[in-house]
């Protein structure tokens, strides 16, 4: 039995999909679950291929894209009502995926590509569900920008890309056909960028600095060009990851890839953050290490994906609570041994049921 939700309750009987892979693990794992019900498991076990760091969920639930480096494919599937996944397309990439982002209405996407002299492929999805390319490949610009990750703002007018190699928070404008322009700015960041991630509201983008150990904060002006907050970048745990913020904005949770915690933070009206007490994911050093965030779509529960050292590196789902007051209370009833090895990468990912 899982723990009860919070006072109060927690809204989200609904049920809904969550998709799971190793980075060292071929299978796609998935998991139909509610907020506070029993994880049954999705029968069969879809491709992801080795080497898999992208994987997103279109946000209206139909389309899953996951694309894994070896070899370098990009393979989108189908999600049906009941969250089993059916391989629609399957189509080689000219280099190792990185990053993947849908827009807010599921029309497109983004793929960044490259471990150096890393380019971006825009996409539509057309009727049938087949995803297109749309235009050229987009060339981020300086022959060290690589293992660009990527998110798309809410207004869908901008293009937000982490330049690991060089340090640097990328903004990119999307026009009316969604192709994208060139690079229209660079922002310094602290050491190793990836994973950003942006704000309901749009008004404010986080960059986790994997190597610096730190959260920085970024405004987003209405012309859509990014302006520090003016706050030194927040502490960590080790090799801070994918991160999620809830949908009202008010707090985000961060995964840190080699400590037992989840960094929490409250985010303020400027765009500054405030620590909260962080929330641990186990009582051994080895592990569980959460690495991978997602929040459900009531945005009452936070459920991440990390590595056991403890158990040979097998890939451990679990489940928090979120609080009102933004902490999270360790649901300890959920344990998942998900088969899978290695977290590195977006390994968990939300589709809303339908």
């Amino acid at each position: 039995m899982a723990d009860p939700p919070p006072s109060g309750g927690v809204s989200g009987s609904k049920p809904y999909n969550l998709y799971t892979h190793g980075f060292l693990s071929s299978p796609t794992v998935g998991y139909r679950v509610t907020d506070h019900g029993p994880v049954r498991k999705i029968g069969g076990n879809p491709v992801a291929g080795m080497g898999s760091w992208p994987k997103t969920a279109s946000p209206d639930g139909r389309h899953l894209l996951v694309a894994s480096g070896v070899p370098a494919v990009l393979r989108n599937y189908d999600i049906d009502n009941v969250g089993r996944l059916h391989l629609r397309q399957e189509t080689p990439l000219p280099d190792i995926p990185v990053g993947l982002e849908f827009t807010p209405d599921s029309k497109n996407f983004y793929l960044t590509m490259g471990v150096a002299n890393a380019t971006i492929q825009p996409y539509r999805m057309t009727d049938d569900g087949s995803a297109r390319p749309l235009g050229r490949r987009v060339p981020v610009g300086q022959p060290l920008d690589g293992l660009t990750t990527v998110m798309v703002t809410p207004n869908t007018r901008h293009l937000i890309v982490g330049s690991y190699l060089r340090h640097e928070l990328l903004r990119f404008d999307i026009k009316a056909d969604r192709t994208l322009t060139p690079v229209r700015q660079r922002v310094p960041t602290q050491s190793g960028p990836i994973f950003p991630v942006i704000t309901p509201n749009g008004r404010h983008v986080y960059i986790m600095n994997e190597t610096g150990n730190s959260v920085s904060g970024y405004n987003i002006l209405g012309d859509g060009r990014l302006v520090p907050t003016g706050q030194a970048p927040m502490p960590t745990g080790l090799f801070p990851h994918v991160a999620s913020v809830t949908p009202d904005g008010r707090f985000m949770y961060v995964p840190n890839l080699a400590s037992t915690f989840i960094s929490v933070f409250a985010i303020n009206s400027n765009g500054t953050l405030r620590a909260l007490p962080n929330a641990q994911t186990g009582t051994s050093p080895l592990g569980p290490m959460p690495e991978s965030s997602t929040l459900s779509p009531s945005g009452k529960v936070l459920w991440t994906l990390g590595q056991d050292m403890a158990r040979g590196n097998e890939c451990i789902m679990q489940r928090f609570f979120v609080m009102p007051n933004g902490t999270l209370r360790h649901d300890r009833s959920t344990y998942v041994r998900t088969g899978t090895l290695i977290s590195d990468g977006k390994v968990i990912t939300m589709a809303p049921g339908r």
